[in-house]
Parts: structure tokens; sequence; C-alpha cells
């Protein structure tokens, strides 16, 4: 049975992504559910576990795996001409589960992890900023955009760095306005934090709070169906406002020519370190997933945050 006939027959989600021939990998999955990886990070796994075993290597178990047979699969991934980075986030799937296994005593006859040490001989492609990548483009695409739900969640995105789902998320109850937060749900990793803003954002909010149409949703951003705000809408409209105000020509796909939803990750990112952030705070605000270890040593306190964030941010200068 191939891969898709394992994704697709099920009748729920969790069919659909346990349904595995293997008993470890369905293990695997159900420990990462319970420790708060996101459905997409579940789907990614279970879709390269089904592939690897289903498709690529049916007669082998996950004990059976040798170095060799990844470089094999390796090979069949450069005939499909895929890029470095889609090549190495397999790998990183595969060596996410020996590495679960490996500190499991029960998959005792898994003793090393074979994806490792291909995955490590994979380097990743890391592209340039974009050239649009500004505060000025960024303040310009703010600017341009006339829906208010639009310009609200453009001007979140512009002003916390966060990701697209995790603006998409926010609902009326993660609003603290008065104390200067915003708390932001489901960020990588499972975790959620509550990240500052300042009084531009704050009164944007705040507007936009008095004139929308509440759907009942409890989401702050909705979409006309009701419900929350979907990221593919969000990107055509910032797509859309960039094109606009001038950033970007209609239909451009060059990496280092377009603005998206994470460009202003990328613009945040740049000028706080400019302006002077600390970097654990930084990472704080970004809610980057691989701080765990550093955060047990250096707790962040929100008041601190918003302090240092308060310095460093610029205003966006647009109407409201």
């Amino acid at each position: 049975m191939s891969s898709s006939e394992y994704l697709f027959e099920a009748d729920s989600w969790e069919e659909k992504v346990y349904r595995n021939q293997h008993t470890a990998i369905n293990d695997w999955l159900r420990s990462k559910e319970t420790t708060g990886k996101t459905r997409r990070t579940l789907n990614e796994y279970s879709r390269t576990a089904k592939i690897f075993f289903h498709d690529e290597f049916p007669d082998l178990n996950p004990e059976d795996v040798e170095v060799r047979d990844i470089e094999r699969y390796l090979s069949r991934l450069n005939q499909r001409e895929l890029s470095q980075n889609t090549k190495r986030r397999y790998l990183e799937s595969l060596s996410a589960f020996y590495s679960w296994a490996l500190q499991r005593p029960r998959y005792e006859e898994i003793t090393g992890n074979p994806a490792a040490v291909i995955l490590e001989e994979v380097p990743k492609n890391v592209p340039n900023r974009p050239d649009c990548a500004t505060w000025e483009n960024a303040r310009k695409i703010v600017d341009a955009v006339e829906d208010p739900r639009n310009f609200t969640v453009t001007a979140v995105l512009a002003k916390t760095g966060c990701r697209a789902r995790e603006a998409c998320e926010i609902r009326e109850d993660d609003l603290l306005l008065d104390e200067g937060f915003i708390r932001l749900r489901k960020r990588k990793g499972g975790k959620q934090t509550v990240v500052p803003i300042d009084n531009e954002l704050r009164e944007i909010i705040e507007f936009y709070q008095l004139i929308r149409t509440d759907k009942g949703s409890g989401y702050l951003f909705e979409s006309v169906k009701g419900g929350r705000m979907t990221r593919e809408q969000l990107r055509r409209h910032v797509r859309d406002a960039a094109v606009r105000a001038g950033v970007m020509e209609e239909g451009e796909t060059r990496f280092h020519k377009k603005f998206t939803p994470h460009t202003f990750r990328t613009v945040f990112t740049t000028l706080m370190r400019n302006q002077g952030m600390s970097d654990h705070v930084l990472k704080y605000i970004r809610g980057d997933s691989k701080t765990e270890t550093m955060d047990i040593y250096t707790r962040v306190d929100r008041t601190q945050a918003r302090e240092e964030y308060l310095d460093c941010i610029k205003k966006l200068d647009v109407h409201i």
C-alpha cells in the first residue's frame, strides 16, 4: 500500500497520522503530540516515515536501517531535483525518530541514528535577506492596506515579528492591552508567549475593535465566513499591499524581491538587533523554538522585555 493510501483512507486526522505499519513510528508520533508538536509538524513526520518505510523500503524495519539505506534514500531525493532544505527536512524527520527511540529502553534493538550521520553531510542553504526587507518598506506596506482587519493584522506582524499562523490565532482574550502585551498561542515547540506592544499598536487594535463586526468566533481576526483568518488570506493581502505600495512587482516570485508575511519577521529581527536589543530578549519575543535550555538559566522577565522593546521599536507613523 502506498503512503497516499495510508494518508487518505482513514476517517479521522488521528487515524491518518497514526496509521503506520511500524508500532515504533506510531508511538513516536503519539509521544510528540503529547509533548506539544503541532498537527502540521506531526503530518510532516508521518508523511516522511510513510514514504520511507512504506514506499521506498517496505521490507525494512526501523531497527534494520543502516547509513547506506539513508544514502540510497538521499540519492533518490536528488533524482527528484528537490531543494537542499527540502531534503534536509526529510532527513531531519527520520533523525528525530531515531533520536527519540534511542532514549526509550523498550526499543533497545535500535542502537544508532543512521539519518543523523547523513544529515551532517547535507549543508543547509541559508538564503540571503530579501532586498526589500527594510523597515521603510514594511511601513509602506502597512500604510497601503485599506481593510481595517488586514491593516491591523499587518501592523501586528510588523511590530511583534510573530509568525503568520501566530497572528491568525490571536483571540480576543489574548489581548492584554492595558498592560501593553499580547499573548501568542501555539508557537513553535508548543509554547505560548506574552509579547510586548507599544502604544501605537495598542491604539490600532483598539480602533479596529470599535469598528469591527464580531462574528462570535472569539478570534481577533475573523474570516468573512466566520472562524479565524487563514494564513493564505494573510499572504494574499500582504502581497497585494506590497504591490500597491510599490515594494514589489505583480507576480514576483524571486525570493530576494518578494515581500511576504514572514518578511515582516525578518525586518523586525533586523531592526531589534540594530537597535541593540539583548539576544535572549529577542529570542523570547520571537518565540524561537530552540531556546528551551537557555531559558532555564536566563529567565526573561516580561516587564524587562517590554522596556527593551520600547527602547528599540520604531513607529509605523501610519494613518488609522
